[in-house]
């Protein structure tokens, strides 16, 4: 897989970069770091998703979009990523990227979503559209020039949005029975909040070669949520100039939500991925 391939490069590009130039940046070298904005193409692959759309009629039935609608597994995006530093201590961050997958299959058997039937033996369309925002504090309890630690609190929001057509589809009944519409559609949107604590490790190689690895994670069980969220990142960077840098990185992400209202209806999410991060980054 090319992708891959092309991360492990510049992986390898960038250590052997910041191994030759070793000699020539010494600590003495003072480099910015007070605002930073990374932007750069992402690779997500291997992504699964399931979901279940609650209508008036009750919980609707779990739907794996890869499986069942024979949604893509993987998307090419766009990321960015900034952070601004009140002082060594202190700083705030915010991250954005949106994947969006597609799905055509002539379904097997029934599925609900919402308050429509799509019937088995017939063709949907499908859309899953997934917007990640991201804000976060950290306190760096120690940092020097070798070594960043830091602790941090975020918030995570995901802007989930679902769009299905089908050619054979029927309302108002748990199963298609009687004389299906067609076509009909059926949309939904959903914005969910996750609350995240992370850790956060930083160590330069050299002055101009960082390595580093951020872990978030997230639980809360109440009477009508439910919710998990766990996200690994590792990246390496190398400072080419003063203020610019390139870089290169892994994250995955899992993310599993449940909201079941009393009156009814609700939704269930579930939904993974990895992506490959190639990047440039400024520094002020």
């Amino acid at each position: 897989m090319w992708p891959v391939a092309l991360f492990v490069l510049t992986s390898v590009l960038l250590v052997g970069a910041g191994t030759a130039n070793a000699e020539d940046t010494g600590s003495q070298e003072e480099l910015p770091d007070r605002f930073m904005i990374r932007g750069g193409a992402a690779y997500v692959f291997n992504a699964d998703t399931t979901f279940g759309i609650n209508g008036s009629s009750g919980l609707g039935a779990l739907v794996d979009f890869s499986q069942v609608l024979k949604g893509q597994r993987d998307d090419f995006s766009w990321r960015i990523d900034s952070y601004y530093r009140f002082n060594p201590r202190h700083s705030v961050g915010f991250s954005y990227y949106n994947v969006r997958r597609k799905g055509d299959a002539r379904l097997d058997a029934d599925i609900n979503v919402g308050d429509t039937t799509f019937a088995a033996g017939g063709q949907v369309l499908s859309t899953l559209d997934i917007g990640l925002y991201r804000f976060y504090y950290n306190y760096s309890f120690h940092h020097d020039e070798k070594v960043e630690l830091a602790g941090s609190v975020g918030l995570y929001f995901a802007d989930i949005g679902l769009n299905l057509s089908g050619n054979l589809t029927c309302t108002g009944s748990p199963s298609c029975t009687g004389l299906p519409q067609t076509p009909r559609a059926e949309s939904s949107t959903l914005t969910v909040p996750l609350p995240s604590l992370g850790f956060l490790v930083k160590y330069n190689f050299t002055p101009r070669l960082q390595a580093h690895a951020r872990f978030d994670w997230f639980y809360v069980d109440t009477g009508n949520f439910q919710g998990d969220m766990n996200e690994l990142y590792l990246g390496l960077e190398y400072r080419l100039f003063k203020h610019f840098s390139i870089g290169a990185a892994f994250n995955r992400l899992d993310v599993n939500v449940k909201y079941l209202p009393d009156q009814g209806s609700g939704f269930n999410v579930s939904n993974n991925w990895n992506m490959l991060y190639g990047f440039g980054s400024l520094y002020f």
